[in-house]
């Protein structure tokens, strides 16, 4: 478009950004709604601009540009309420929430969006209180006024709470419905989000092989509406399973498809492998700025674990206590020590206190849905189980964690967690003054070490044999 554009040609342009929104082409849709915009500045067209910032921020979004998103809407934002706006603010504030983010920002982004709304739209509330974290006040709202698709969280609330009781094909039944029906409307990233929920909480029971398979089936939904960060999270989930069978290689592959680096998992998983081949300096290179998660306390406590567990193997003991205190107040907030425990190990075996060994073993025991796997951190959670158990002195406990840890890594292929079971049995067997039991079980953990090239592990052996 040159020179100021008409109704008419604004009106085409538009329709042509739609389209390709519409279409899923989130790329396209931004190029357009970037040169709609360019159009109007300085029009009598311009008061259109909160409009095609709210909808090219959500294109940001979608293609993983969390900062052009944020940047973007939050310009809308302000446009909104500098025009009193209340349905306008609310549908931006809507989409900057998908971006992960502090909850206190996000609800107090969401407090000042229902506050302009007042009695508008019955739809966009109930968004914002879902989207700000008030699940239960948006399901009861949407009940009342018929906003389905928030009700809907109502089915994936039964699907969640199926998989707790261990009734997981009822769960996986109830989080397909949901996918199915936010397919049809247009809802593409809860409708991506259900889909890989129910491959993580399938990885999470330890069914590896058939949670692998839902989360191909995620990577490819999100593939076919072009959600960037959706693809992202179910691939690291894949890279996951590759990484618990020791195949270093897949994992390569996968992160090489990731589009984008909004999930900071790929660095992660870069740096375990560095950590586990025993190239402790190429892993902390690989250490994963805390803040690029955006402030999300999931985000945060993954980080400050995966920091902490390293700066152990490194040697740096002030640093990673620091990290793990710091990591146990987010994780303790936020209900997670379950799900980042296991990559601590040896550093809660080393440092933790008790009062920490006992929460988190605690959380352990109180863990519903029959979980032995961290799905975050590609391993099972047994050898961090019975490193907790071990140092509190409970001893058949811990042995009860190893076995039962070595069966299910035998049965799913996972080599890892095989010689750490393996491992943490050994220097049972020690404690007991029987050689000879350990030293077969240290035996087998060397030759998996060995194959795997996991020098870490393999010093860790040859530690326990000099005991």
């Amino acid at each position: 478009m040159s020179g100021p554009p008409s109704p008419e040609s604004m009106h085409a342009a538009l329709a042509a950004a739609r389209e390709a929104e519409a279409a899923t082409l989130w790329d396209v849709a931004v190029q357009r709604y970037e040169a709609c915009l360019s159009a109007i500045a300085g029009t009598t067209l311009a008061s259109q601009e909160a409009d095609l910032l709210t909808a090219l921020g959500g294109c940001y979004w979608n293609l993983s540009e969390a900062r052009t998103a944020w940047r973007t809407l939050r310009r809308a934002i302000a446009l909104y309420q500098e025009q009193g706006d209340g349905d306008g603010m609310a549908r931006a504030t809507i989409e900057v929430l998908r971006i992960w983010g502090p909850p206190d920002r996000q609800r107090a982004m969401a407090d000042e969006a229902l506050d302009l709304l007042g009695d508008g739209d019955p739809q966009l509330r109930a968004l914002l209180l879902l989207r700000s974290g008030r699940q239960d006040e948006a399901i009861e709202f949407a009940a009342q006024h018929g906003v389905e698709d928030v009700m809907m969280v109502a089915t994936e609330r039964i699907g969640w709470a199926a998989f707790d009781e261990g009734r997981m094909e009822d769960g996986l039944a109830a989080l397909r419905h949901a996918h199915e029906f936010y397919a049809k409307v247009g809802h593409y990233q809860p409708a991506a989000g259900v889909l890989r929920g129910g491959a993580f909480r399938t990885m999470q029971t330890g069914r590896l092989g058939e949670g692998e398979r839902l989360a191909a089936e995620a990577v490819a939904y999100a593939r076919s509406v072009h959600l960037r960060f959706s693809e992202q999270l179910a691939l690291m989930d894949l890279v996951g399973v590759a990484f618990a069978r020791g195949d270093f290689a897949r994992c390569e592959a996968l992160i090489a498809e990731t589009p984008g680096q909004t999930d900071f998992r790929a660095d992660l998983y870069r740096m375990w492998i560095a950590e586990l081949r025993g190239d402790i300096p190429a892993a902390l290179a690989l250490m994963v700025d805390p803040q690029r998660g955006g402030g999300a306390p999931t985000a945060l406590s993954q980080t400050h674990a995966a920091a902490a567990g390293l700066l152990f193997h490194a040697g740096r003991a002030d640093a990673a206590r620091q990290a793990l205190e710091t990591w146990a107040q987010i994780a303790r907030d936020s209900g997670s020590f379950c799900d980042e425990a296991p990559v601590l190990a040896d550093c809660l075996a080393g440092l933790g206190s008790d009062d920490l060994l006992q929460e988190i073993h605690g959380a352990y025991e109180r863990r519903a849905g029959g979980i032995v796997y961290a799905t975050l951190q590609g391993r099972g959670d047994a050898a961090a189980r019975g490193a907790v158990a071990l140092r509190l002195g409970l001893v058949q406990h811990a042995r009860a964690q190893y076995e039962a840890g070595l069966a299910w890594a035998e049965r799913e292929r996972c080599p890892i967690d095989e010689g750490l079971c393996l491992l943490g049995l050994a220097r049972l067997e020690l404690a007991d003054t029987d050689r000879t039991a350990a030293d077969g079980h240290l035996d087998r953990a060397s030759a998996i070490f060995e194959r795997l090239g996991a020098r870490l592990y393999l010093d860790q052996v040859a530690e326990a044999r000099a005991r």
